[in-house]
């Protein structure tokens, strides 16, 4: 029996949907002399290919024969194959999503063509991931564009896209991209399972999948991996990893995670595996550097100042004679000053955010200083910890809070209370996991066989297999 559709019922049904939305276009006319009605969002389609290969084919058809789709499809030209909705509410939320709907008065639906023209930022390098040699281009926010780097750089069919649709009025498309021959599927299913349980208003921006795809829940590290840049994510996808895409954020996540990720980058692969391990031990030296070198200051300044060397023990006592505060509150105090800084800098515009640095870090710093409000050594401190902070960019965030906890710590308990301090931070990461990923792997649980591409970097020819600290299904990637 022929299933035809009440018009005015349909079309009043994707009118109410909306309610007094301005943005809503509906175009009445007649195909073959039947009552029709075009629905789209205003700004979100190509209106010149939707005249030339859809409306008007279809003002222009003679006659009109049940089922009305497979004559549509004979006349029309769109871009993609046309679908039916049957039910007034999928065809509302269809306009929302940018697609273009018709209904036409005993039809079998509402007719659904896909003619999208999104105004979208254009491929540029990334603002964090910098690079002296290697791709340079970046993810933008239009998700089709960013499977699409991706797929650029892994031409295989193994390379599989699934795609959910999150937030209950938001819908943006969540996509999970994997390589079928080398992802452990496990790990997969687990994912996508946790992002088909997501049930939340709006999805805007990757982070907020980001909180519901962590292990254990929030932590102080991140263990969900982050990227800007396509060639990252096809090198880690061809290691067993899982990327998830998020429609409208330029930002790939990227699962299982590990700790050791944020010493590593991409120019690291493209040049000598000698230079790349000393940037490495660079980094891990600059991270150490950030965190601990004010707390062992004030812990020195404050409880073992004897094992200063004599001549800089008597410049330090120099330093800081007649300043009003303790040596904690005294770190502390220029810590926040250094973040009040950091925060104004990146807020403001670009060129009143450099004169704002120069001001803080020049003027304010010397006119403490000469006020006798601060001394000398501990900014000093506090500038070599922010640029070493800065040498490992996605673990500034975690480092700015650990170096203020270490600060208290040692304001406290001295050097006794830094070790501890590393002691229990130690065994809070050990105890961190990621899909069943230990986060400080390679080395607790040690893998031997990982370390010739983590604090040093052995050449590509070299890597003949995948790593084991990350589950796979194919370890061998070189033949020999």
């Amino acid at each position: 029996m022929e299933k035809r559709t009440d018009y005015a019922l349909f079309s009043d049904g994707v009118k109410s949907a909306f309610g007094d939305g301005e943005d809503l276009v509906r175009m009445d006319f007649d195909v073959a002399g039947r009552s029709a009605s075009v629905f789209f969002v205003d700004g979100v389609i190509d209106k010149e290919l939707c005249e030339l290969n859809i409306f008007a084919p279809l003002k222009a058809l003679a006659e009109l024969e049940y089922p009305y789709v497979d004559t549509i499809n004979a006349v029309t030209r769109p871009t993609t194959p046309i679908k039916v909705d049957c039910s007034p509410e999928k065809a509302a939320q269809t306009v929302a999503d940018g697609d273009i709907v018709v209904v036409i008065d005993g039809g079998e639906g509402a007719f659904v063509f896909s003619e999208r023209k999104y105004q979208i930022r254009g491929i540029q390098e990334p603002p964090v991931s910098n690079v002296l040699r290697g791709p340079r281009e970046g993810f933008v926010e239009d998700f089709k564009a960013n499977c699409v780097m991706i797929r650029r750089r892994l031409r295989t069919p193994k390379l599989r896209f699934l795609n959910f649709k999150v937030g209950r009025l938001t819908n943006t498309v969540v996509s999970v991209a994997y390589i079928s021959s080398v992802a452990d599927k496990r790990i997969v299913d687990e994912i996508c399972r946790r992002i088909k349980s997501i049930d939340i208003d709006g999805v805007v921006e990757s982070s907020y999948v980001a909180a519901f795809l962590e292990d254990g829940g929030q932590s102080l590290f991140d263990r969900v991996g982050t990227s800007e840049k396509p060639d990252i994510v096809a090198a880690k996808l061809l290691e067993g990893r899982v990327a998830v895409i998020v429609d409208g954020s330029p930002v790939v996540l990227t699962l299982p995670f590990i700790f050791l990720e944020h010493l590593q980058a991409s120019e690291d692969y493209y040049v000598k595996s000698l230079r790349a391990t000393l940037i490495r031990m660079i980094r891990i030296a600059a991270l150490l550097i950030a965190v601990l070198l004010p707390a062992a200051y004030v812990a020195l300044q404050e409880f073992q100042y004897q094992m200063f060397p004599l001549k800089f023990l008597v410049t330090i006592m120099n330093s800081v004679y007649g300043i009003p505060l303790s040596p904690m509150f005294e770190m502390l105090l220029v810590l926040l000053i250094f973040e009040i800084l950091s925060e104004a800098s990146v807020r403001m515009p670009r060129y009143v955010g450099m004169a704002l640095s120069v001001v803080g870090a020049i003027v304010l710093g010397e006119t403490a200083v000469k006020a006798g409000l601060l001394s000398t050594p501990t900014i000093l401190i506090i500038s070599v910890s922010t640029i070493g902070l800065y040498c490992v960019p996605d673990e500034a965030n975690t480092g700015s809070v650990l170096r203020l906890a270490f600060v208290t710590v040692a304001g406290l308990l001295g050097l006794f209370g830094v070790i501890l301090g590393c002691m229990a931070l130690t065994a809070y990461l050990v105890n961190l996991r990621s899909y069943g990923t230990s986060y400080l792997a390679p080395y607790a649980p040690s893998f031997s066989h990982d370390w010739n591409d983590a604090m040093f970097k052995a050449g590509v020819d070299e890597l003949y297999e995948r790593p084991y600290s990350i589950p796979n299904i194919n370890r061998k990637r070189l033949k020999k």
